[in-house]
C-alpha cells in the first residue's frame, strides 16, 4: 500500500507527535508499504528534502494570507502567505496526481489542512484525519476561519481517528457528523528488550515540551514542600522554560531540580530507566506519551486525573491526583517512593500494561483504517460518479430521461431537465460536474 504520511511535524523536531508519527512510518515501512511524508518546513533551516529510516521526507512552507496579519503589521507574514500558498497548492495537487497515494493520512489538523480541503476538489483521494490534542482541545482559542476549516476537513474525511476515547469523544460533540466514521487508534511504542536493573537513588523524572499545559510549575511547588528528600530531573525546553527555572530560584530549588533542555530520544529513555518514579503533572493531555514510555520500563507514575491519562494509566502502577494542587501531588510523590522502598516489585506491572500500546498494534489500528472496504467502496462510487459527470459536461451532452446511464437517484434537475421538466440547455466549456455536498465552500471573511 502507498501511504502519504502529513504530520504538523518530523524529526529532528522533538515532540510527541513527532516521536508517534515517525514511529508508525518505520513500522509501516518494516511491513512492506511505501511510506512517504509531506510535513511542514519549521524550522526554516530544515532540509527540503531527506531521507529519514529509508522514509523520503518532504517539506513545503504551507502559509495562508491573513487578514489579521495586516491588523498586527506583519506585512512580511502576509506577503509569504501570499506567495507561498498558491505556490505549495499546487505543488500539493501535482503530487497527489503524479504519485496517486493509496491512502493520505493527516495527523494534527493544523497548517496543512486547508490545503488538504482545497485539493479534494482538484482530485480524488482517501483521506484518513488523524487528531492528537492541541488540535481538539485549542480549538475554542483559534480564529473562525481555523474552526471553519477544522470541521469542514472531518465532514469530508473519510475515517478520523483519535490517540484515544476521550480525545475522539471531544471530537465527536464538536463535529458531530463523524459518529459513524470515528474510531480510536492508541499510540504505540516499543518495549525495551530488558528492563533496567533498579538502584533506588530518590530520583524523580519529568519530560515534555515547557507549555502551562504541561504543569511542571505545580511540580516545582510541590518538590519545593518536599526540599532534599528527591531529586528532580525536568526535560524539555519550550516558551515556559526561563519562567520555571526563575520560579525555581525563587522557591529556592537551586540544586535540587535540573533543567536539561532537549534531549535526544535516547537520552530521554536513558533518564527514564534510571529514575525511580515519572510523574506526568499536566492540566490537559489527550494521551499522555511520558507516561506511556515510563510504563515501558517498567516504572510507577504519579500522574494528574486529566483528559487521556486515565484511560492510559489504567489497571497501572500509577497515583492519580487533581491538576494544580501541589500538595497532593507532593503527598502523592512521598507515597510512592514510600511504597517502593518497600515493595521493591511497584511499577513492574507496568510493562504488561504498556504492551497494549504496542508499536505493532498501533500500526494495526492505522491499517484497518487504511483499508476500510467501507470506505473503499464509498470512494469507489464517489469517483465514478464524479468521471461520468465530468465527461457528461466535458462533451456537451445532457442526461436526458430514459438515459440508462443517469444516476438513479439525483433528482428529476440534476438528470438534466429544468424545474418545469423541459431539457437543460446544453452547457459549453464546462470542465466539471459535482454531486451534492463535494463542494468546498468559500471561507468566510
Amino acid at each position: 500500500m502507498r501511504v502519504l504520511l502529513m504530520p504538523a511535524s518530523y524529526p529532528p523536531v522533538l515532540g510527541g507527535l513527532q516521536t508517534v508519527v515517525q514511529t508508525l512510518a518505520r513500522a509501516l515501512k518494516e511491513r512492506g508499504h511505501d511510506i512517504r511524508v509531506i510535513t511542514n518546513k519549521y524550522p526554516r533551516t530544515l532540509a527540503p528534502h531527506e531521507v529519514l529510516d529509508d522514509v523520503a521526507v518532504v517539506r513545503w512552507l504551507f502559509l495562508v494570507p491573513r487578514l489579521r496579519q495586516l491588523v498586527d503589521l506583519r506585512f512580511d507574514l502576509f506577503l509569504a502567505g501570499l506567495f507561498y500558498f498558491p505556490l505549495t497548492l499546487v505543488r500539493l495537487i501535482f503530487n497527489l496526481r503524479r504519485e496517486r497515494p493509496d491512502v493520505v493520512n493527516l495527523h494534527f489538523v493544523g497548517g496543512q489542512a486547508f490545503f488538504l480541503l482545497l485539493a479534494r476538489w482538484f482530485t480524488s483521494f482517501r483521506l484518513i484525519v488523524s487528531v492528537h490534542g492541541d488540535d481538539v482541545e485549542g480549538l475554542s482559542q483559534r480564529r473562525d476561519f481555523d474552526r471553519w476549516v477544522f470541521r469542514a476537513l472531518l465532514r469530508r474525511a473519510d475515517i478520523v481517528t483519535a490517540c484515544s476515547r476521550y480525545l475522539l469523544e471531544e471530537a465527536r460533540q464538536l463535529e458531530p457528523t463523524i459518529q459513524e466514521k470515528a474510531r480510536v487508534a492508541y499510540n504505540g511504542i516499543d518495549l525495551p528488550p530488558a528492563l533496567p536493573t533498579r538502584v533506588h537513588r530518590g530520583s524523580l523524572f519529568a519530560s515534555g515540551r515547557m507549555i502551562p499545559n504541561k504543569g511542571f510549575d505545580v511540580l516545582l511547588r510541590a518538590k519545593a514542600e518536599n526540599r532534599g528528600q528527591w531529586r528532580l530531573v525536568l526535560m524539555g525546553d519550550g516558551p515556559e522554560r526561563s519562567a520555571l527555572e526563575s520560579l525555581a530560584r525563587t522557591i529556592g530549588l537551586n540544586g535540587d531540580v535540573v533543567f536539561c533542555g532537549n534531549q535526544p530520544r535516547s537520552q530521554v529513555l536513558s533518564s527514564i530507566a534510571e529514575a525511580d518514579l515519572v510523574v506526568v503533572p499536566s492540566r490537559k493531555d489527550s494521551f499522555g506519551m511520558a507516561a506511556l514510555e515510563a510504563m515501558a520500563y517498567g516504572k510507577p507514575v504519579v500522574a494528574t486525573r486529566v483528559s487521556g491519562l486515565p484511560e492510559v494509566l489504567e489497571n497501572a502502577d500509577a497515583l492519580l491526583v487533581e491538576p494544580d494542587d501541589p500538595a497532593q501531588l507532593a503527598k502523592a510523590i512521598e507515597s510512592a517512593l514510600d511504597r517502593l522502598k518497600h515493595d521493591s516489585r511497584f511499577g513492574l506491572h507496568n510493562r504488561e500494561r504498556a504492551a497494549f500500546f504496542s508499536t505493532q498494534h498501533m500500526s494495526d489500528s492505522y491499517l484497518e483504517s487504511y483499508s476500510d472496504s467501507r470506505v473503499m467502496s464509498r470512494i469507489t462510487t464517489r469517483d465514478k460518479l464524479r468521471s461520468l459527470l465530468a465527461r457528461r459536461a466535458v462533451r456537451g451532452l445532457s442526461f436526458e430521461d430514459g438515459d440508462p446511464q443517469a444516476p438513479a437517484h439525483l433528482p428529476r434537475g440534476d438528470r438534466g431537465e429544468a424545474a418545469h421538466g423541459g431539457p437543460v440547455p446544453r452547457q459549453r466549456g464546462a470542465r466539471d460536474v459535482r454531486p451534492a455536498g463535494e463542494g468546498v465552500p468559500s471561507p468566510g471573511p
